[in-house]
């Protein structure tokens, strides 16, 4: 092996989202995290394996991860009469961000994300960060502040979703008393995570002091995941890249350090 590289000083978290979708993508995923380049992960608490996957990870010596706060997957945590602004007719989430009416009501929005928050808190899992399901935190300005309102109350790192809004970018890294990263990198133009792509990332910022976060969606695939989500094989090639050994031994040799959500 070369030479460990001593001058960086940057910080890499690798963020898997929607760790309990389906028991296969939580099983990569923690596949991942024990073998890969896996740091930390977000859970989908309102998915109905959401109660498996936690206790799995407990087995699997993973104490603590994320909640992926979520607006837009399957039904709320809570009965839909009490967030009638935020679901269809049908008592379902809307399937993305802009389909939810600009006119819903934010206390209904809270009191949702609180719910997932403490149902999630409830399996024995530390809670130690916020990221939202398709980014829905910046929908518009009083979505992000609720969510940055939730991160204060738990007092937790939450994730740079601003960084994917012009319109409120430095919001969250203006914002005292929330802890994040310096950067969220990842392209919405890209399905999967691509090794040249990954390997520019840590290129530009692995000289830099940056603390520096890479979403992605590893797992494996079966046809329950097919049956709920257009995201299913390329999730298997986000794994398969997160559990290349030779990427790991580059990441080891620029002298980068992997830490999670924990560490902030």
């Amino acid at each position: 092996m070369k030479q460990r590289k001593e001058r960086s000083k940057m910080k890499l978290i690798i963020n898997a989202d929607d760790y309990g979708i389906t028991m296969r993508v939580s099983e990569g995923i923690l596949q991942g995290m024990k073998q890969g380049l896996i740091t930390d992960t977000s859970a989908l608490v309102n998915s109905v394996h959401f109660e498996k996957s936690s206790a799995m990870a407990l087995e699997a010596g993973i104490r603590a991860m994320g909640v992926h706060l979520n607006l837009t997957f399957m039904s709320p945590v809570l009965e839909a009469s009490a967030v009638q602004s935020i679901v269809d007719e049908s008592g379902r989430f809307y399937r993305k961000p802009g389909l939810i009416p600009s006119s819903y009501d934010a206390g209904e929005v809270r009191a949702e994300l609180k719910a997932q928050i403490e149902k999630f808190l409830a399996s024995g899992l530390t809670l130690n960060h916020l990221d939202t399901h398709h980014g829905v935190s910046v929908k518009d300005a009083q979505m992000l502040d609720i969510v940055m309102e939730l991160a204060r109350e738990y007092n937790v790192p939450m994730r740079r979703d601003d960084i994917l809004s012009p319109e409120l970018k430095g919001k969250i890294a203006d914002a005292a008393g929330i802890r994040s990263t310096d950067m969220l990198c990842g392209d919405p133009a890209m399905p999967t995570l691509q090794e040249s792509w990954f390997r520019g990332v840590l290129e530009k910022y692995k000289d830099t002091e940056s603390i520096v976060e890479i979403a992605g969606h590893p797992g494996f695939a079966d046809d329950e995941l097919r049956s709920v989500t257009s995201l299913v094989d390329e999730r298997e090639q986000d794994l398969a890249l997160l559990m290349n050994p030779a990427l790991r031994e580059y990441v080891m040799e620029q002298g980068i350090t992997l830490i999670s959500y924990s560490q902030l």
